[in-house]
């Protein structure tokens, strides 16, 4: 048994290498990766916060409720926010118990909203901020940093990565007294995933800033030049 897993192992090992050395010309050539990465400033956030409240009745808590999503949007709109653009979910509510041993006792029932802000204008966070805690919301959850054109980005990465394997192939053959020929293949496996940035109301407070520094964009291409003796 141990006899024919060696064989497949080996079997499967030089179909391998086989199957790159058909991907390779047969003519002098040369083999590199170029690699790239830029840091990027973000320009929006997507702000998550609650709206929430406990009463001893259902709709009392989500009159208290109601009253603090007034209070946002009227902030919001007193600063020069646009709350056309303020996602409000579904209320919800549940009951919540004081537990003392084996003993439960219904402290009230708790009504709650999430709200959800997309902010584009990154240099207003601290006052979009400010507006809302003002309105006695007291469960900000997440800022969420991220760019509003990441695939603009992405292409320059990329295209910086090509250039990178272009300088390392020239640099390469010069050295050896050649020059870069014709490309012959490219190896790309695109994987392409929002950049962005969560960040959490204690995070952000424990920095004194509201500021994200940048976001990281990466790329890597690897390609076949032909060589010319």
């Amino acid at each position: 048994m141990h006899y024919f897993q060696y064989l497949l192992i080996a079997a499967i090992s030089t179909f391998s290498v086989f199957s790159f050395a058909d991907a390779l010309p047969s003519a002098p050539h040369i083999l590199v990766s170029g690699s790239a990465e830029l840091e990027i400033k973000p320009d929006q956030v997507i702000i998550q916060f609650k709206a929430s409240a406990i009463a001893s009745k259902g709709a009392l808590a989500k009159d208290r409720v109601d009253y603090q999503v007034s209070s946002v949007l009227a902030n919001l709109k007193k600063a020069g926010f646009n709350t056309e653009i303020l996602q409000r979910a579904d209320l919800y509510t549940r009951a919540e118990y004081d537990y003392q041993k084996d003993k439960r006792t219904l402290i009230g029932i708790r009504a709650t909203r999430n709200l959800t802000y997309l902010l584009t204008d990154i240099n207003k966070v601290n006052q979009f901020l400010d507006a809302v805690l003002a309105a006695n919301i007291d469960a900000i959850d997440t800022l969420q940093y991220g760019l509003q054109s990441p695939e603009q980005w992405q292409a320059k990465v990329r295209q910086m990565a090509v250039e990178d394997s272009m300088g390392k192939g020239a640099a390469l053959a010069l050295a050896y007294q050649a020059k870069l020929g014709e490309i012959y293949s490219i190896d790309y496996q695109y994987s392409y995933s929002r950049p962005s940035m969560m960040r959490s109301m204690k995070e952000e407070m424990a920095s004194n800033t509201y500021l994200v520094n940048s976001i990281k964009i990466s790329d890597r291409v690897q390609a076949v030049f032909l060589l010319i003796p």
